[in-house]
């Protein structure tokens, strides 16, 4: 999967149970919980049934996932409504609520605004032309349309989305003017791309847990070359204690040394640290039963007491 926070969730190998193995496989088939919070460019297309009001019309936009299962769309829209009689381009925005799945339908409503292109133009050559020329109207018109909409989405990969969906357009131009609008769109771009080991490589969902696994018997390799290597601590000291021994010069037997060896004023103890498990893991506290209370005894019961003469 070439999503970043889809790889994450689902980076563990999979079991070596079959059961665990597959039911694994299946619910990562359906999950599209990982776009949530994501954004992607989204490109589309649609048309009418050509009977009644012929239609069409393409949209550039952006679509956003706040939650795994609600969407919206923001987009530049054109299109050419024979009902209408003109050519609009506008802002058409939608919202769905679809199943957080990879294959997900859904159910929405959306809101176009355009305005007629012919009279913008118009309108800007008017501009242009002598004022004693008679212009015609250059009264800018408007379309506007409110329309409920279904359709379902599929998720080819984890970052883009094909979507078909069939929408009724309800318009300010009248009853007679509504029509049905049939569209398909694709959205990309979805979120950050996946993990990559080397520029523009993009680690899939088994690549990388083949990946992980390495590094863990790398580690583990280390760690068990570690326990099985000296303390560098007694080495170190242990190498310095026999340097100084080689490079001290036995004294003369007429001369009385100047200095003794390291070992003769080191104890052994001393030149030993404690080594990493020690320190890793220091042996319990000694637990000792608390001492008993004190009593004091009258003379007579004293060790050695010797009682006096009677006269």
């Amino acid at each position: 999967m070439d999503h970043a926070d889809y790889q994450q969730k689902y980076e563990r190998p999979y079991s070596d149970k079959p059961l665990d193995k597959w039911s694994r496989m299946a619910k990562q088939m359906m999950d599209a919980r990982h776009v949530s919070d994501d954004s992607g460019t989204y490109i589309g297309g649609a048309g009418s049934n050509f009977r009644q009001n012929p239609a069409g019309g393409a949209e550039v936009g952006v679509t956003n996932y706040s939650t795994p299962w609600l969407s919206s769309k923001l987009a530049l829209a054109g299109q050419l409504n024979s009902g209408a009689g003109n050519a609009f381009a506008g802002v058409n925005s939608a919202v769905h609520v679809s199943t957080p799945t990879r294959v997900a339908p859904f159910i929405g409503a959306g809101l176009f605004g355009g305005v007629d292109i012919a009279s913008v133009i118009n309108t800007l050559d008017s501009d242009d032309d002598d004022v004693d020329v008679e212009v015609e109207n250059t009264k800018t018109e408007f379309l506007g349309a409110i329309y409920p909409e279904a359709g379902v989405h599929v998720w080819l990969t984890g970052r883009t989305r094909l979507s078909a969906s069939a929408s009724y357009w309800m318009t300010t131009s009248g009853r007679h003017d509504d029509f049905w609008y049939y569209g398909l769109g694709l959205t990309f771009s979805f979120g950050p791309e996946g993990r990559t080991s080397a520029p523009g490589e993009v680690l899939r969902e088994n690549e990388f847990a083949n990946r992980l696994l390495e590094e863990r018997e790398q580690r583990g390799s280390l760690d068990d070359a570690r326990r099985g290597s000296p303390d560098p601590a007694v080495s170190l000291t242990a190498g310095l204690t026999e340097e100084a021994n080689n490079n001290h010069e036995s004294p003369r037997p007429d001369e009385q040394p100047d200095q003794e060896p390291l070992t003769d004023f080191l104890e052994q103890e001393e030149l030993r640290s404690p080594s990493v498990l020690d320190r890793a893991f220091p042996p319990p506290p000694l637990l000792l039963p608390p001492p008993p209370r004190s009593r004091v005894l009258p003379p007579q019961r004293s060790p050695g007491y010797v009682e006096p003469p009677t006269d």
